[in-house]
């Protein structure tokens, strides 16, 4: 099945005002080749449905009235779910040929005839439900071996690792990215959510505090009141800067003007759930260094990034890295990691989807 001029309903976990993830860039890729895409978000406190056009994308915003429909007869929650897809397909131009779903918190059964049914599994910890999904799609995608090893242990049911998709942008301009002076290391940067408590605020206050010469810069949304003291402590220190969100067009060059890009999440105990972020594709399309916790779906790629092992502090991980910080940045080792990245654009992605529906 060619991806356009399809009418496509992607059913979202997250809303589409606020942070992007990859399912809020696949939706723009798939409006960019001339397909409807129409996005429904999480329910709202609306008093009706609301549509609003957003760069080319219908959001859809909605009221939920039936409340624990989850827990309702199979018949009753399809009934339900049918009712409200269709009055979506009424409001927003016609029927529609793809059911692209994200979200299995929801919808816990694909409605029949209304279109191909395709199931994108993107996180481990969603995966306590929706398996009624999985046995009802058409297809059912995800972007981790965890996953796919998860769910079809549970069902039977083969599932597709297909991984991340880059969005584009982080492609433009790069054809001498690979090219860097060599100096020593004196900005390092992470960027992504942080209010959560995945992170290991112990491992981020360690390498921070033993590197006073280098300056960290932290970008992206953060709640001043979580409840973690080495998040607090962190942000007093001198040599680091918490800017908070910065839009994707002005934080691709914040990251490639960077010498170190770094995360840690608590790997120990989320190793599954973290088994590999989407930031990871991002930060390779740049060349440059790149530390991090460790991340199953890496493991075989030791030439892209520094991992620290499960469990392990993130520290003598990320001071390794700087002792072998030139030949980490060297133009051969730079290329190598766009070279990754920029074989996985969402182009790319959409190609191999193209293919495994057809």
């Amino acid at each position: 099945m060619e991806l356009r001029g399809k009418r496509i309903l992607l059913i979202s976990p997250e809303p589409w005002d606020g942070i992007h993830m990859s399912k809020h860039h696949l939706a723009q890729a798939l409006a960019d080749k001339g397909n409807t895409v129409v996005f429904l978000d999480p329910p709202h406190m609306v008093r009706s449905m609301e549509l609003a056009d957003r760069d080319g994308i219908t959001v859809v915003r909605y009221r939920h009235w039936l409340k624990g429909i989850n827990s309702f007869p199979k018949r009753l929650h399809l009934w339900y779910y049918q009712l409200l897809i269709q009055r979506i397909a009424e409001r927003s131009g016609g029927p529609f040929d793809i059911l692209w779903c994200f979200d299995t918190s929801r919808m816990q059964w694909f409605p029949q005839d209304m279109g191909y049914k395709l199931l994108h599994l993107a996180d481990y910890n969603i995966l306590h439900q929706g398996m009624g999904l999985v046995r009802t799609a058409d297809r059912v995608l995800c972007t981790g071996q965890v996953i796919k090893e998860h769910v079809e242990k549970l069902t039977g049911i083969p599932v597709v690792n297909i991984g991340h998709g880059l969005d584009e942008r982080w492609c433009m301009g790069a054809e001498t990215l690979h090219i860097r002076e060599q100096q020593a290391p004196s900005s390092v940067v992470y960027a992504g959510q942080l209010a959560m408590h995945y992170h290991d605020w112990e491992g981020w206050l360690d390498i921070a505090t033993a590197h006073p010469e280098l300056h960290f810069k932290i970008i992206g949304p953060y709640d001043g009141h979580l409840a973690e003291p080495a998040f607090h402590r962190l942000r007093e220190l001198p040599n680091v800067l918490f800017t908070g969100p910065m839009s994707k067009d002005a934080l691709v060059p914040e990251l490639r003007a960077a010498d170190i890009l770094f995360f840690g999440f608590r790997s120990a105990a989320l190793a599954k759930e973290r088994a590999n972020p989407h930031k990871v594709l991002e930060y390779l399309s740049t060349g440059n260094v790149v530390v991090g916790s460790y991340t199953l779906e890496y493991l075989g790629h030791p030439e892209l990034l520094c991992m620290a092992p499960q469990g392990a502090p993130l520290l003598p991980t990320f001071n390794a890295a700087l002792e072998r910080y030139q030949a980490l940045n060297s133009p051969e080792a730079r290329a190598r990691r766009i070279a990754f990245a920029q074989a996985r654009t969402l182009n790319r992605l959409i190609e191999r989807i193209e293919q495994l529906i057809a």
